[in-house]
Formats: structure tokens, C-alpha cells, sequence
């Protein structure tokens, strides 16, 4: 604009002071090497304007070229940058239905030209796996983290589809690597939990279940349940691993608390016995039974293999003063009892606990007390009565 303007002013000039110059218009010699020109100051003045004029115009002329290019490229790219959004929103669908080839073609074709090449690479990884390509995928894996390397969600990813794929120590390096600047991030340590259960890795497992909760990702109940299974899953490695002494030491290595709950003791008991330790198991089992009453706990002592069952016997009678319509009470002793081949004493117990609670297991077993006793007839009738109970109700 301002050029303009000049270029008129100089015109409105020539036109005023021209015709003032006509009777005087000067001398004007301009020698460059070996040529001369001759002209009047006015005519000088007019080439310098039409000069100045010509200059301007092919100036706009320029910048009209140059702009229509530019606008040009900015056209094409911001074109292939909408494609790339449509291939990528439609490889995405694919993923989410399962399309795992098609997927992949659409996710890896916009990602030259995606706004997010990160998400393309990460669901270009989740298609190839999909395919049963986990080279492929740790290629895509690979381009991401080259985008990115310290990207949370690239990690994450590679965890997951590690975890989905067993391969279990790969996912737990994985995590490791994670839990060092983001050890608080719960999908993280979800997925850190279902490694360790996958592994079996049972004391890294007890040692993150206050984390767990802490960050919600479980709740107290279930980091109960948990505990439990570790704790049992522990209990078994060490009993396969360090037989019946090791268990012993690990139990009594335990806290007073645990050492009272149902579960964990039940989860001993069975190691133990597994062990040949039933006499050792026992001992845990009279003692815990002199504090609580446990249906688990008492039903485990009819399957102790010891060299002496009246301790025990004692035991189960003792229970019963206490609570004498205990159908588990009277099961256990009259499997004891059984043993010692009190037949008599047996079934009385076995015909108690049928009544209060009818199972298949103690019909077998009074059917063979019957026999014992020479009760045909007796365990004839007993087996109908089991068969009646182990068929399907009729609807």
C-alpha cells in the first residue's frame, strides 16, 4: 500500500512540475565506459517513475505466484493429513473388532502422515500380535519407542500384549523397567499383580498387595483372597522345594495373626500331609482347634494318617459336647473310629451326621460299616438311599 501511494505521489509530481519544467527541463549526461545518454531532467523523472512503476508490478505479480504455491502445498498436505485421520479412525474400528490384517494395513498407511504416528504404531503392534506375529510386533513396538522412548503408554503396551501372549518373564522385565519412574501407576501394577500370580512369584506378590490397596486397584477383600493365595502358593513352593522341616520353619515363622486364620492353617495342614508330616500337622491342628471351631479344620482331621487316632478321637468328642449337631464333627470322628474298627460307634456317628446333613461321601462310608457289621440288609437300604441322592432331582 505505501508503495503505492509513493508511486502515485511521484506521478501527481511529474504531472504538477512538469509542465513548470517544460521551458526549462535541464541537462541530464549519464556516461557508463564507453557509452553517453542524453535526456532532460523531465524525461529522467518519467523513466524513474514507469521504472519504479514496473518494478512494483512484477513485485505483486511474484508474490501472487509464490502465494498460489504455497497455498498449493498447504492444500495437498492438509489433504493427506485428513486422509491419514480417516485411515487411522477406521483402523482403530478394525482393531476393536477383531479385524487384526486389515487393521494393520490401515493403521500403518496413515502413520507417514498421521497428527498421532505413536497410536498408530501402538495398534499397528496389537494387530500384528492379533495375527500371531509377535516379530512384527515388536517392530511396531520399536518404531513407537522411537518416537517416544520414554512414552508411558509404549511401555504399557508392550507389557500387555507381552502378558497376553504368556510371556511372562519378558512382561515382568518389562514392568521392572516401569516401576522405576511410575511406580505408583495402577495399570501398571495391575499388571504387574497378573504376572506375578501367572509366575508364581508369591513373595513379591505378598510384599506389593499393600500398594494394591493403596492405590485401589484392588480392594480389601480381594487383597485378603489374595494374601491367601499367596500365602498358600508360598507354603507349597517351599514344601516342594525344602520338604516338611522347611514348612515347619516358614510356619512358625509367620505372625500370631496369621497363625489363627482358617485358611492359611488348612493350606499347612494339606502340605503337610502331602509331606508324611501328618503327626507335626496334627499338633497345629489340636491346637487351633482348641480356639476355634472350624468345619475345614475339623473335617481335615479324618485325613491324618496317624500311628495313634485316640488323641484325636478325643478331640473330635470334645467338640461335639460343644456343639453336638455338627454333621462335620460327626464325619471325622466316625471315619476315625472307622479305622480303629469300632464299626458299632462308627455308624452312630455316621447315621448322626446324615441326618442333619445328607452326603454321598458318609452314605459310602456307612455302607461299609453296615458291611463291617454284617448288615446287608441295612446297607442295601443305605446305597438306595445314596443312589436316590446322587441322581438329578426330577423336575
Amino acid at each position: 500500500m505505501i508503495k503505492l501511494l509513493l508511486l502515485v505521489a511521484a506521478l501527481i509530481a511529474g504531472v504538477v512540475v512538469g509542465p513548470m519544467l517544460a521551458g526549462n527541463q535541464g541537462y541530464v549526461l549519464i556516461s557508463a565506459a564507453n557509452q553517453t545518454i542524453e535526456m532532460s531532467v523531465t524525461t529522467l523523472i518519467l523513466c524513474v517513475v514507469v521504472l519504479l512503476g514496473l518494478f512494483f508490478l512484477i513485485e505483486n505479480i511474484l508474490k501472487r505466484l509464490f502465494s498460489l504455491s504455497s497455498s498449493t502445498r498447504g492444500w495437498f498436505a492438509g489433504r493427506k493429513a485428513r486422509k491419514a485421520r480417516t485411515l487411522t479412525a477406521n483402523g482403530l474400528m478394525k482393531v476393536i473388532e477383531g479385524d487384526w490384517k486389515q487393521a494393520e494395513k490401515l493403521v500403518v498407511k496413515a502413520a507417514k502422515h498421521s497428527d498421532t504416528p505413536l497410536l498408530n504404531y501402538l495398534a499397528a503392534a496389537e494387530a500384528a500380535q492379533g495375527q500371531g506375529d509377535t516379530s512384527q510386533r515388536d517392530d511396531y513396538l520399536r518404531l513407537a519407542s522411537d518416537l517416544d522412548g520414554q512414552n508411558l503408554a509404549v511401555a504399557l503396551t508392550r507389557a500387555k500384549l507381552q502378558l497376553r501372549q504368556k510371556e511372562f518373564e519378558q512382561a515382568l522385565a518389562t514392568l521392572c523397567d516401569i516401576k522405576q519412574n511410575h511406580g505408583r501407576n495402577p495399570i501398571m501394577l495391575s499388571l504387574l499383580k497378573e504376572c506375578y500370580i501367572q509366575l508364581e512369584d508369591w513373595k513379591p506378590l505378598l510384599a506389593l498387595l499393600p500398594q494394591l490397596e493403596k492405590q485401589q486397584v484392588i480392594t480389601t477383600e480381594e487383597a485378603t483372597q489374595l494374601a491367601q493365595k499367596a500365602e498358600c502358593g508360598l507354603m507349597e513352593h517351599i514344601a516342594q522345594h525344602s520338604g516338611s522341616d522347611g514348612l515347619m520353619g516358614h510356619w512358625n515363622g509367620l505372625s500370631r495373626k496369621d497363625k489363627q486364620r482358617p485358611e492359611l492353617i488348612a493350606c499347612f495342614v494339606r502340605q503337610m500331609i502331602i509331606k508324611k508330616a501328618d503327626s507335626e500337622a496334627y499338633t497345629v491342628l489340636r491346637d487351633s482347634l482348641k480356639k476355634q471351631s472350624n468345619d475345614t479344620l475339623i473335617g481335615l482331621v479324618a485325613e491324618l494318617n496317624l500311628p495313634d487316632n485316640h488323641p484325636a478321637i478325643v478331640r473330635l468328642q470334645d467338640l461335639l459336647r460343644y456343639d453336638s449337631n455338627n454333621p462335620v464333627t460327626h464325619s471325622a470322628l466316625a471315619q476315625l473310629l472307622m479305622r480303629d474298627e469300632k464299626w458299632e460307634e462308627a455308624k452312630n456317628h455316621f447315621e448322626q451326621a446324615i441326618a442333619i446333613r445328607p452326603d454321598v461321601t458318609d452314605y459310602a462310608h456307612l455302607v461299609k460299616v453296615l458291611e463291617k457289621l454284617n448288615d446287608d440288609q441295612g446297607a442295601a437300604s443305605v446305597s438306595r438311599q445314596a443312589l436316590t441322592l446322587a441322581l438329578p432331582a426330577k423336575i
